[in-house]
C-alpha cells in the first residue's frame, strides 16, 4: 500500500515539474497514472494534501542528495557540486511551479522557502569555514555574513516574481556562474581565485 502511494507521489512530482501545479488536475493525475479517482482519493483527501506530500518528497530527495556529497571535495569544488545539482533542476522545473505554490498553497510554499533558507545558509557557512582552512578563502572574511548574503542573493535573484531577471535568464546556468564569479572574487585568496577560474572553465566546457 505504501509503495503505491510513493509511486503516485513520484509520478505526480514529475508531472508538476513538467507542467506546473495549477494546470494538473486530479483527473489528469488519475488518467496519466491509469488509476481511478477513488484510488487517488483513498491516499490523498484533496489536491492540497497531494501537493504537500509531493513537496515533502522532493525536499527529502534533496536532503538525500546533499547527504551523498563527496567528503573529499575542497570548498570550491563543493560549490561546483551544488552547481551541477542546480543545473539539472533548472532544466526540468516548470517556470510557474513556485508561483502556483505561492498563490494556491501558501503553507507548502513557505515550507519550501524555509528549507531553501536553511539549506543555503548551512552549505555556505560550512563551505566558507572549510575554504579558510584550505587557504582558498581569506581568513578575515566574516563567514556568517557571507552565508546570510548568499541566502538573500539566491532567493532574490532566482525568484521571477522580483522581476530582476527574466525567466529565460534564470533558467540559464550562466547566470549562476556569473554570481559564482562575483562571489569568489570577494572571498578568495589568490590561490582560490586561480583554482576557481580553472574549475569554472572546465565545467563550462563540459556543458
Amino acid at each position: 500500500m505504501e509503495e503505491k502511494k510513493t509511486y503516485i507521489i513520484e509520478q505526480v512530482g514529475q508531472m508538476y515539474l513538467r507542467h506546473g501545479i495549477r494546470s494538473v488536475t486530479m483527473d489528469d493525475v488519475a488518467t496519466e497514472l491509469g488509476i481511478s479517482k477513488k484510488t487517488l482519493y483513498h491516499f490523498f483527501k484533496d489536491k492540497a494534501e497531494l501537493v504537500d506530500e509531493v513537496v515533502n518528497h522532493i525536499l527529502m530527495k534533496d536532503e538525500c542528495y546533499h547527504s551523498q556529497e563527496d567528503q573529499s571535495l575542497n570548498a570550491i569544488d563543493r560549490f561546483f557540486w551544488i552547481r551541477k545539482h542546480i543545473f539539472e533542476m533548472i532544466k526540468i522545473v516548470h517556470n510557474n511551479l513556485e508561483y502556483d505554490l505561492k498563490k494556491s498553497y501558501p503553507e507548502t510554499f513557505k515550507k519550501i522557502t524555509d528549507y531553501k533558507r536553511q539549506r543555503i545558509y548551512i552549505d555556505n557557512l560550512s563551505i566558507m569555514e572549510q575554504g579558510k582552512k584550505e587557504g582558498l578563502f581569506r581568513e578575515e572574511v566574516d563567514s556568517e555574513l557571507i552565508a546570510k548574503l548568499a541566502v538573500g542573493r539566491f532567493l532574490l535573484v532566482f525568484n521571477p516574481d522580483n522581476e530582476i531577471f527574466r525567466d529565460k535568464e534564470i533558467k540559464d546556468i550562466r547566470l549562476f556562474d556569473r554570481m559564482l564569479d562575483y562571489h569568489f572574487h570577494g572571498v578568495c585568496t589568490e590561490k582560490g581565485i586561480t583554482y576557481f577560474k580553472k574549475q569554472l572553465n572546465n565545467v563550462q566546457n563540459e556543458n
